[in-house]
């Protein structure tokens, strides 16, 4: 039999369409559902009901990737370079060992994120109960095809999406897929051909489960067609590099091009001035090598991983290093409610007893607030043992409200047993049960306040029961209609005595006394509100993002400190395309029944506007969005899908803990920056001096001999490299807007760490002049002195790249002053050894030559805090 569905298609309004039409249009039959012969067929058709994911990367291809940055190659050339041409092979195998190290971090953590897709497969349920040949039977969840007719029960777990063509209290919990916090109610009339995936009644999709009630529902998509199948095609094999790694590439790209031209510069003006061509080859190929900051990826690598360990200790897990920097440069926070904002549990807020001019809470105690919880708890099929709760939301939440209120619910259900009930239905928006108690049989209801309301006659008051006029019954559906814009979920209660068990409970639903509402919320998280104040002083704006309703989203934002913008509604945003969402996203707070793939939607938008973004969640309807966003924070309570697909797990579920990881992110992002700045700088200040050494001073002899050169680099991009990496910054970095890898070589620290490099050179230039001009000393001493000048001042520099936000120097710590002070230890073993003179060809130093070395750094040092205190003025 043709069927009305295409081999992957997934775009079909099916949840519009009526049960019988989706039959007709599936070939099949609600009743037998389809045949073997049928099922088999389609298998082919179809293919299997499973996941499966997009090519991935091959070892191979995979290991390749790590070496594609230029500044690796940079490296590669420089290592080749140091061995085979100058001979410095203690050098070439320490650039090697870094880059090596580096792509192998590199791998492990693009391997460890293909987990993403595998946990995705782990949603699908094994197993699926459906009808085939009018016969009930199980067959492996792989084998279901659309057509099929699936047998709906509590606790079953979906194997496909499908659409409702029976349903008897059928409650769905779909917070995974939609961020829905409550079970929702499944109907088999048709939904509106726009309703967004939360919105679709009428559906039941595949990864989600039955919470409440039965049914049965026809099969309208498998596999990769489903709704998770959609979630799990979006997921990106790679995430977007971080603000610091385009940078770091950047840099890369720069400092090509200045080796080269350093390179070729010196090589001319030594060729030209008739030094040895095999001298000048080697200087030149030194002084290319001396500009790449070899030490930088190791050291960066360094800084992360100690920013790592110190997250873990704050219940941050992270899963990629440079999430550590980025996480510090993040402008935006979109984050999920449902268990980030709030705890995924309802709680009861207020209650409304009739005659109160105010809302009450369940400890404000009084006979009418007592007798409306103890009714509700008697209605009620939740049950509570210690800490842990069965049931619906809804009903934990009354339970607890009760034992709250200071009710024994345990000896109040055993007083009063249940002796009948009319379970909850979509239809009657009402439960009723009647249990006999110590005063006899009581019929006790609640439900939707309209319809508790029209069943009642009397109304109950602290001062006793009250005629319930239209006046008043009008009054009371305006407190609930106010509760529920407050983002309330608003339940009304009401309770009759009986005289004897009625033959018929749903007959005697009249005449009811209104006991009052009771409205519950979402509890929200009591750290929020001061985590979220502490995001915006930081200059970190957080956005909601969540499946609720417009109503509740309102209200949690208000709760949580989201003041800022409005609220748009899922079905808003679905017609904007990101560049017009782009333009507006600004305005708004809060982003109301979303569909999964629109999640990705809002973060492209907030990234196309600047802003470096982190996206929260727990569900899988959040996996594409974590992938997408420049950092993705999940919930260690989450699902394995969000967990994998994320670069940072909250272990303690605290939102509160990605304000910690922030603070701990620009401490990094602060450290890197200085590391860079500080290793740039010094690298300039020996291509520099190189540079002007040979052209103005050449006729003297070398500036530097290329074996000097590599020493001061090596001195350099070493430990007080490292020492900067795992500083502790001065000043608070939580005030003030986030800065990000793009502000590194921003065109102000651009030009501020070449003229730092200059000055640093100047030094060396002094020392070369005082030295031979107004000393008199032989030029060896003077190029050991210039030698040491560039060691010594470029050390100094170390302590001088560490400023806060004010320019206030800081005290360097004592990791700092120990790699100062070994570097130095070795400077001196250079020049006063034996060793050191032969290696480096230098000479030992007079207290005159001293003298002239501690003063020019000195200088270099004043002249450079100065500068930065010039700058920071204008």
């Amino acid at each position: 039999m043709e069927t009305g569905l295409e081999p992957g298609e997934r775009a079909r309004t099916w949840h519009s369409l009526t049960p019988d039409g989706v039959v007709g249009l599936l070939g099949s039959d609600s009743l037998r559902g389809l045949s073997p012969s049928d099922a088999s067929r389609r298998i082919d058709e179809f293919g299997p009901n499973q996941l499966f994911e997009p090519e991935r990367w091959t070892r191979v291809r995979r290991v390749g990737r790590q070496f594609g940055d230029v500044l690796i190659w940079l490296l590669l050339v420089a290592a080749f370079a140091s061995g085979f041409l100058i001979g410095a092979w203690v050098d070439a195998f320490a650039i090697l060992a870094i880059v090596f190290l580096n792509a192998a971090l590199g791998y492990v953590q693009e391997t460890r994120a293909d987990t993403a897709l595998d946990s995705l497969k782990s949603l699908g349920a094994p197993r699926a109960r459906l009808i085939r040949a009018g016969r009930a039977m199980e067959v492996d969840a792989e084998e279901v095809v659309p057509g099929d007719i699936l047998v709906l029960s509590m606790g079953d777990r979906i194997s496909a999406d499908a659409r409702v063509i029976e349903a008897a209290h059928l409650e769905m919990a779909e917070a995974s897929l939609t961020g829905e916090s409550l079970p929702v109610e499944k109907l088999t009339v048709p939904c509106e051909p726009e309703a967004v995936v939360g919105d679709r009644a009428s559906m039941v999709f595949a990864g989600t489960t039955v919470a409440r009630g039965r049914g049965r529902a026809i099969v309208v998509a498998t596999g990769m067609n489903t709704e998770i199948g959609a979630i799990a095609a979006s997921l990106s094999p790679t995430s977007p590099p971080s603000p610091l790694q385009r940078e770091l590439a950047r840099i890369g790209r720069r400092l090509a091009m200045v080796a080269v031209a350093a390179g070729v510069v010196v090589f001319g003006a030594g060729y030209a001035q008739d030094y040895p061509l095999e001298t000048m080859a080697l200087t030149g190929v030194a002084l290319a090598v001396a500009a790449i900051p070899e030490g930088l990826p190791a050291v960066v690598t360094v800084t992360l991983a100690a920013g790592l360990r110190r997250m873990a200790q704050r219940h941050a897990i992270v899963r990629r290093l440079p999430a550590v920097e980025a996480l510090g440069a993040v402008d935006v926070i979109c984050t999920d409610k449902t268990g980030t904002l709030t705890r995924a549990e309802l709680s009861v807020s207020v209650v409304r007893i009739a005659g109160s001019p105010n809302d009450l809470t369940v400890r404000d105690g009084g006979e009418a607030v007592t007798r409306l919880l103890s009714t509700s708890a008697l209605c009620n099929d939740a049950r509570l043992t210690g800490e842990a709760a069965t049931g619906s939301p809804t009903e934990v939440a009354l339970l607890r409200a009760a034992l709250d209120a200071g009710i024994d619910v345990a000896e109040l259900t055993a007083r009063s047993p249940r002796l009948d009930e009319v379970a909850f239905d979509s239809s009657r928006k009402r439960m009723s049960t009647l249990n006999d108690g110590p005063a006899g049989m009581g019929l006790h209801m609640k439900g939707a306040p309209e319809v508790v309301l029209s069943h009642s006659s009397h109304a109950a008051t602290e001062d006793g029961e009250i005629l319930l006029t239209e006046a008043l019954r009008r009054g009371f559906l305006a407190d609930a209609e106010r509760m529920a814009r407050g983002g309330l979920r608003t339940l009304a209660v009401a309770a009759k005595s009986l005289e004897e068990v009625p033959v018929s409970l749903e007959s005697e639903e009249a005449g009811l006394t209104y006991l009052g509402l009771v409205g519950l919320r979402d509890k929200i998280r009591s750290e929020v509100p001061e985590a979220v104040a502490s995001a915006r002083e930081a200059g970190v704006r957080t956005v909601m993002v969540t499946g609720d309703h417009q109503i509740t989203a309102a209200a949690i934002a208000d709760a949580a400190g989201l003041d800022d913008g409005q609220v748009m509604h899922g079905s808003e945003l679905t017609k904007l395309g990101v560049p017009e969402l782009t333009e507006v996203i600004g305005e708004h707070r809060a982003f109301a029944r979303v569909d999964p793939i629109d999640k990705v939607k809002i973060v492209e938008a907030w990234r196309s506007s600047g802003a470096t973004v982190a996206m929260t969640g727990d569900g899988v309807n959040d996996a594409p969005a974590l992938r997408a966003a420049d950092i993705g924070v999940s919930m260690g309570s989450g699902t394995d899908v969000a967990r994998e697909a994320s670069a940072l797990v909250l272990t303690d579920d605290n939102y509160a803990t990605i304000v910690h990881a922030i603070d701990e992110g620009r401490r990094v992002f602060h450290n890197i920056r200085n590391v860079v700045h500080y290793l740039l700088s010094a690298n300039a200040s020996e291509v520099i001096y190189v540079v002007v050494g040979f052209l103005f001073f050449g006729f003297l002899g070398e500036p530097l001999l290329a074996v000097q050169l590599l020493w001061i680099n090596l001195l350099s991009d070493a430990l007080p490299a490292l020492a900067l990496g795992l500083d502790s910054p001065a000043g608070d970095l939580m005030h003030g807007r986030p800065k990000s890898g793009r502000d590194i070589l921003s065109p102000r620290n651009l030009s501020m760490l070449v003229a730092q490099g200059a000055v640093l050179a100047g030094a060396a230039v002094v020392t070369l002049l005082t030295g031979y001009y107004l000393l008199d000393l032989p030029f060896e001493e003077v190029r050991t002195m210039v030698f040491t000048t560039m060691v010594v001042s470029q050390l100094i520099h170390a302590v001088n790249v560490r400023v806060d936000g004010n320019m206030r120097l800081s005290p360097p710590d004592r990791l700092l002053v120990g790699a100062i002070l070994s570097s130095l230890a070795l400077q001196v073993l250079i020049v006063y050894t034996g060793a050191g003179h032969t290696l480096f060809s230098t000479v030992s130093l007079s207290s005159r030559g001293i003298a002239t070395v501690l003063v020019a750094s000195a200088m270099s040092m004043v002249a450079i805090r100065g500068f930065k205190v010039w700058t920071a003025g204008r």
